[in-house]
Formats: structure tokens, C-alpha cells, sequence
């Protein structure tokens, strides 16, 4: 059985405008363009990915030797005929994330309907995607897990986000659904001016807002898992990762002991652990029967006043995430270093610095 692999990029901002009749931004539209090869780091031999521009694939391959497998580059207008002549069991569909625009565009491209999830299946994983998500895991392992710190707030009115605000003098405030950088603001005691704007129209198109503490963050990292849709997630590794403002930096390359040891300069490795034994079981349920595919758990180490901490779930990202393609370059290439998106001459370019 092939895989059809697709990198979708803009899947954050499409779950967040929720519908099929999705037009990616230019910037979405250019990522999607030039990093379309990235699924070859994690495909097989006989798999297809999907390219608006084969040169500009194949050009990127060139460029990191022979690292990957024997697969084809498509275009998506070529699904029809790829796909058409034979079983729908021959194929399964791997996209960066499922949303309903996603879905859409391969079906109007010729993918059989038997191999998407139906819209049902999808407005479920647009639901996982949710940031409440994050309520139940956080609830149960903060407490119970030694060293871990986090709360989370939904709210659906103004003044229910301004008295939570209030009480947590410094916070986060975020959309349910939005892309890295986007969609979060951080606030002080009241809500003024654009941050009430903010609030205000969050609120009116997505429903509610995500309130939580502001923490001196000191180290941003995730670990990657992997669900089989039918009640059990796997471990697939630590990602070390630099963001600014909430925008994605880049991800550390490097093997799994040397991430634990400079997590170990932070706190104690056995708080990872548990954490990691915790989540395993819950992720498995949460997915159940919804979703079947990589997804990933950010988290933060903090300084507050009683000691160094760790919160264990910041997001929840079901669906690929760059850490999942820093452990997959890492395992093709054994690169060490940053790994990095650069604008380069006008095109994005996958680079290790």
C-alpha cells in the first residue's frame, strides 16, 4: 500500500476559517510551493508527493543528496489519473494536517472519497484541534506529576475574559483555532484598545477565547507522538524548538539523549518521563476513533517563584508539526545544528544553520 503525501502548511489557518472554500494566503501559497518535498524526509519507496513544480522539487532533493527514497513527485492534477486506475485500498492519504479545504481539493483532484475522511471525520478533528483540548490534559497531569505547573480558561463573553484577566494580572489570550505567531495576544490586567478588539472578534467568529497565566518562559520544547486511531499513541521523540513572539525559529537537530541532557541543565529528566507516561494513555483516548496520524504536545520550562518548572501542555497539535520533520531529517541525514525556513532570493528553503 502507497502513501500520497501532502504538505499543507496553511492547515492552522484553514481550521480556522472552517470551511472548504478555503483561499490559502500568498505566504501559505509560497511555503506550500517551495517546501512541497518535505514529506519525502518521512515517505517510503513507492510513494507519491504531491508538487505544484517538480523541478522545484527535485532541485531541493538534489541539493541534500542521497538521503531519500524512491519516490514520485505529482502534481494534484495528476491524482485523477494516478489514483483512478486503480483499487481505492491501494492508496492512503497523508496530508500535513485534515481540515475540510484539504479534503476538498483532493477530491475535486480525483482522490476516490473512500480514502478521505468523510465531513463528519473532519469536523471531529477540527474539534480535537480546539484549544480546550489542552483543559483535560493539563488537569490531569498538573498536580500529579512532580515539578508541573499550567492552567486554562475558556470563556465566551468580554467580561468573563476581562475578570479572568484581572485575576491573573498577566495572561494569554488565544483564538481556538490559528496559525503559529497569530491568533495570541498577551495582556495585562485590562483589556484596552486592540487586545479588546481582539478579544471581541475572536469571540464573534470563533465562539470563545483561551485564557491563561503569562509564565517567564525559559525554554520552549514538544514531544512527538503518534496516534493509530484506535485508542494507543506511541512516543516518537523530543523537539527542541525556538520560537519569537510565537513564531516558529527554528527546530534543534540532534539524537534523543543529547536533547534530554540539555533539558537536564532545566529540570530533572524523571519529570519528562512522567509527563511522557502520562500522556501516552490520554492521547491514545482523545483520539480514538477520530484521529489516525502524527500530532505533537508543546511545552514550556518556567521560572516562577517557587522554582523552575514545567508545563506540560502548552498546545496540542494534531497534526505534523516541524518537530516531527527535525526528527525525520535528523534520522535521514544525522545532521546536527538548527534547522531552519529561510526566505532565500524569494523562495523559502529548508536550511541547517
Amino acid at each position: 500500500m502507497s502513501k500520497i503525501h501532502v504538505f499543507n502548511p496553511d492547515h492552522d489557518i484553514a481550521l480556522a476559517f472552517g470551511s472548504e472554500r478555503f483561499t490559502s494566503p500568498a505566504a501559505g501559497r509560497g511555503l506550500r510551493n517551495d517546501l512541497a518535498f518535505l514529506p519525502a524526509f518521512w515517505a517510503e519507496d513507492d510513494d507519491v508527493v504531491v508538487v505544484d513544480d517538480q523541478t522545484v522539487a527535485q532541485n531541493a532533493v538534489r541539493t541534500w543528496g542521497r538521503c531519500f527514497p524512491d519516490v514520485r513527485f505529482a502534481a494534484l492534477r495528476e491524482m485523477n489519473i494516478l489514483v483512478g486506475h486503480g483499487s481505492s485500498a491501494t492508496w492512503v492519504v497523508d496530508p500535513w494536517g485534515w481540515n475540510a479545504a484539504i479534503r476538498f481539493q483532493l477530491l475535486r483532484a480525483g482522490v476516490p472519497e473512500a480514502v478521505l475522511p468523510s465531513p463528519a471525520q473532519i469536523a471531529s478533528i477540527r474539534n480535537l484541534s480546539h484549544r480546550q483540548t489542552a483543559i483535560p490534559l493539563l488537569q490531569g497531569i498538573v498536580g500529579t506529576v512532580e515539578g508541573t505547573i499550567g492552567e486554562r480558561f475558556v470563556a465566551y463573553e468580554m467580561g468573563e475574559v476581562q475578570e479572568k484577566v484581572m485575576q491573573l494580572s498577566s495572561a494569554v489570550v488565544k483564538a481556538p483555532w490559528s496559525s503559529s505567531g497569530r491568533g495570541v495576544r498577551f495582556v495585562g490586567p485590562v483589556l484596552t484598545g486592540s487586545a479588546g478588539g481582539f478579544v471581541k472578534n475572536v469571540i464573534e467568529r470563533q465562539g470563545c477565547v483561551i485564557v491563561e497565566p503569562h509564565y517567564e518562559r525559559l525554554l520552549d520544547f514538544g514531544m512527538e507522538f503518534y496516534s493509530d486511531g484506535e485508542g494507543k499513541a506511541s512516543y516518537a521523540g523530543l523537539s527542541l524548538f525556538e520560537t519569537r513572539n510565537g513564531a516558529y525559529l527554528g527546530n534543534t537537530l540532534a539524537d534523543e539523549e543529547e536533547k534530554r541532557q540539555r533539558l537536564s541543565s532545566y529540570l530533572p529528566c524523571a519529570w519528562l518521563d512522567e509527563v511522557r507516561e502520562a500522556l501516552l494513555p490520554r492521547l491514545g483516548d482523545m483520539c480514538k476513533n477520530v484521529y489516525d496520524g502524527p500530532l505533537g504536545v508543546d511545552m514550556m520550562v518556567v521560572s516562577t517563584l517557587d522554582g523552575i518548572r514545567l508545563h506540560p501542555c502548552v498546545e496540542v497539535n494534531v497534526r505534523r508539526t516541524m518537530g516531527h520533520v527535525a526528527l525525520c531529517v535528523f534520522a535521514r541525514t544525522s545532521h546536527r545544528g538548527m534547522m531552519r525556513v529561510v526566505m532565500e532570493s524569494g523562495r523559502y528553503e529548508l536550511r541547517i544553520e
